[in-house]
This record gives C-alpha cells, sequence and structure tokens, in this order.
C-alpha cells in the first residue's frame, strides 16, 4: 500500500488555508471592531462635550449677558467672570471666550484676551450664520491662542452661537483638555471590549470546529480514494497477470510447438524438392518471429520480473529492443533505491513503459534516455528522445491517446505528469510519484 506522508501533506494545505485564512479574518475584524468600537467613543465623548457645552452657553452663559458687558464695563465683565469660574470653568473646561461678530473678544477668562480682535474662521463665521454647534481639534499656533497653548500641548474647542442683548450675535466658544476626550473615548471603547472579545472568542471556536469537522471528512475521503486506487491497481495487475499466464501457457506453448515442427520438417524435406525445403524454412523463420514478437508483449502486458528482480532489471528488459530499432538508450538512476511500494513500482513502469512505447513506435528517434530517481518521499521518472515531437494539446488526435490515459491515472494517485514536446525537438515526459 502506498505510504500517505506526503499527499496527505498535499491535500492538508487547503486546510491549512482555511484555518489562517479564518484566523486572520477573527483577527481583522476583532482589531476593525475595536478601533470602530474607539472611533464610536470618541466620537461619543465628543458628543458629549458638545451637549455639555450647548447647556453651559444657554443656562449659564447667556442668561448673564448684558450691554454693559458688550460695551467693556469692568463690573460686568467681573460678574460673569465670577460665574463662569464658579459653574463653567472645571479640570477639562480651561478657557472660555466669548466673541461678537466682528472679531472683538468681549469675554474670557484670560483677561488679557478681553477687547482683541482678530478674524473670525471661515467654520465661525458659519456657526454664526447657521445655528450649529461645531467641535474640532484647536490650532493652537495662532496669536489669540498664545494663552491656551501653555495650558495644554492639544485643545478641543466647541463653538456655538449665543444671542445677546437686544438680538445682538455672539459666538460662545469654550476650550476642553483633549485628554479628557481621549479618556471618556477609552472607557466608552474598555465597555465594548468584552462583548466584541466574546463574538470573536464564539466564532472562532465555531470556526475551528469546522476545521476539525472538514479535515476529519477530507482524511476520510482521502483514504477511501486509495482504497479505491489502490484495489484498482491490484485489478489491474492480476488481470494482467492472468491474461500473460493464459497466453504462455496456452498459445506461446501451441506456437513453440509448432515452430519445433515446422523446422524439423523442413530439415526433412531435402529430398522432397527444394521448393517445398524453402518454404518450410520460411514458414519456421515467421513462426520464431511471432513467437518472439508473442512474447515481447506478454513482458508488456505483464513483466514477470517487475516484482521478482525490481524495477530496474524490468526497465532493461523493455529498453532491450532498441537495439534492433537503431536507437541508442541510457538508463540512469540517481541511486540503488527501489520505489518503496508495489503500486508505485506499477505506477512508475506504467508510466516509463507506454513513453517507451510511443518512442518505439512514433517517435522515429535515435536517442532516447530514461532517468529513474528514487527518493524516500518521491519517485521521479523522467523519459526524453531526440525523435519527431508532437503538440502535446493534440495528443489524443495524433495516435497519443495512452499519454492522455496516463495523465488520468497519475492524476487519481496523487502524482503529476509533465508533457513537453515541439515538432522536430523530440519529446520529454517527467512524473512525480509521492511515496
Amino acid at each position: 500500500m502506498r505510504k500517505r506522508g506526503p499527499t496527505s501533506r498535499l491535500s492538508r494545505r487547503p486546510l491549512s488555508l482555511f484555518v489562517v485564512a479564518g484566523l486572520v479574518g477573527t483577527m481583522a475584524i476583532g482589531g476593525g471592531s475595536l478601533f470602530a468600537s474607539e472611533r464610536a467613543g470618541e466620537a461619543e465623548a465628543i458628543d458629549q462635550v458638545r451637549t455639555r457645552t450647548l447647556i453651559v452657553a444657554s443656562t449659564v452663559v447667556e442668561p448673564n449677558l448684558s450691554i454693559q458687558l458688550l460695551n467693556g464695563d469692568q463690573n460686568a465683565i467681573d460678574q460673569l467672570d465670577a460665574i463662569v469660574t464658579e459653574r463653567v470653568l472645571d479640570d477639562t473646561t480651561l478657557r472660555v471666550k466669548l466673541w461678537d461678530a466682528g472679531g472683538r473678544i468681549v469675554y474670557s477668562d484670560e483677561p488679557g484676551l478681553i477687547g482683541e480682535v482678530y478674524e473670525l474662521g471661515p467654520d465661525k463665521t458659519a456657526s454664526l450664520a447657521s445655528g450649529q454647534v461645531v467641535a474640532e481639534i484647536s490650532d493652537l499656533s495662532g496669536p489669540e491662542n498664545r494663552f491656551e497653548a501653555e495650558l495644554a500641548d492639544q485643545m478641543l474647542e466647541v463653538y456655538l452661537p449665543l444671542r445677546g442683548p437686544d438680538g445682538m450675535a455672539l459666538l460662545y466658544e469654550s476650550y476642553f483638555d483633549s485628554s479628557g476626550v481621549a479618556a471618556s473615548a477609552s472607557r466608552i471603547r474598555s465597555e465594548f471590549t468584552p462583548i466584541i472579545l466574546s463574538a470573536l472568542v464564539l466564532m472562532e471556536a465555531l470556526h475551528l470546529g469546522l476545521a476539525a469537522w472538514l479535515s476529519r471528512r477530507l482524511r476520510r475521503n482521502q483514504a477511501d480514494q486509495e482504497r479505491l486506487l489502490q484495489r484498482a491497481i491490484e485489478a489491474s495487475d492480476l488481470e494482467r497477470r492472468r491474461i500473460a499466464a493464459d497466453l504462455h501457457d496456452g498459445v506461446v506453448q501451441e506456437m513453440t510447438g509448432t515452430s519445433l515442427a515446422v523446422s524439423a520438417a523442413a530439415a526433412s524435406a531435402s529430398h522432397l524438392g527444394p521448393s517445398l525445403e524453402s518454404d518450410l524454412r520460411k514458414a519456421a523463420i515467421a513462426s520464431r518471429r511471432s513467437l518472439q514478437s508473442l512474447r515481447s508483449l506478454l513482458v508488456d502486458i505483464y513483466p514477470p520480473n517487475l516484482h521478482d528482480q525490481g524495477i530496474y532489471a524490468a526497465l532493461t528488459d523493455l529498453l532491450a529492443p532498441a537495439a534492433n530499432l537503431g536507437i541508442e538508450v541510457t538508463l540512469t538512476s540517481a541511486n540503488d533505491l527501489a520505489p518503496s511500494s508495489d503500486a508505485t513500482t506499477a505506477l512508475a513502469y506504467r508510466v516509463i513503459q507506454e513513453s517507451v512505447r510511443n518512442v518505439f513506435r512514433h517517435a522515429e528517434a535515435t536517442k532516447l534516455d530514461v532517468t529513474l530517481d528514487v527518493s524516500p518521499t518521491l519517485v521521479v521518472a523522467t523519459i526524453s528522445d531526440n525523435g519527431i515531437g508532437f503538440f502535446p494539446d493534440s495528443a489524443s488526435r495524433s495516435g497519443h491517446l495512452g499519454l492522455s490515459l496516463l495523465g488520468d491515472l497519475t492524476k487519481d494517485a496523487g502524482a503529476t505528469f509533465t508533457v513537453r514536446s515541439t515538432p522536430g525537438a523530440g519529446t520529454d515526459i517527467r512524473v512525480e510519484v509521492p511515496q
């Protein structure tokens, strides 16, 4: 029986790819889910800051706006500053500014900014016009942010329009430490992480269970296929042996007796006339040639020394007729190892036999090289000739149907079969049979 090691490894490759692809897919889904949860956490944290700013601006700051504040009255500024310091500023809200539509800072908890005028950016102008609450990472490089740059490396600014005294349009702006937003996002992500990991573990457990089931089913199918192939080879081998035995014990023996009888008749027919003696001698020669051809056919059908003396002795007998055909033959072996099983031996011999037969019948070659390389895991046979060649794609139409059948046989056995040929440039055939 043919060993299953290398073939099993070949059959496990799709399964290994399935497992690896599943693991990569699980990791990708997990990484993507964690990344998405972090982005969702950041979005939720920013939304919370936006909502907080809207509530503080509309309930704390807007009701305490006055004409005196807008005119720069110090008492009004101090009154609003006390309210902001007590009810707005904390560990996360680090700065508050109030702008008018002309870009003047009407109020800030940083006194050095009050009264300064800067051009409002397009986002601030759009917020004033649309009434939207906008949150974004602040650019602290501008002169209006020189004091914020001293408080943190990166800040989140949120601004929205307010309605001042007499309906004046004002822009409220607050600055938050972005690390607080990141901490809030991390907290939200940590709430989702156990759920995501549990789902991934369950999915991977189901995936590995499916992989294990497929692996067992694949091994069973492979074992069944190998048993069927082994039985087919054994049945073919048995049938060849039976046919060879019937021919040897029947037709060959009868032709041998006939050949001897005709030869004896020719030897004793000289007194009956030279014409009859000549005809009998010709008949004796023809019968001996037919007998020789029949014995060669027996060797082709079932070489008697294939299993008794080994594949190298059988190949020597197979290549013996080449001398009578004017073909120079070289039989090369990389080592003295023999195939490890009868099935592997029979398959390698069948391929070489059919290839050599095609060379003898069709190739019109003058040189034939046969190489057999046997290793513990692989049997490699190559057959090369310098004959007329052919187009491999049209092999079945050009009388090389046997090569097509060999291709199917080797494929079923898990072997690889390659034919390279070009008209006028000879033919190279290679078969690799796993052991």
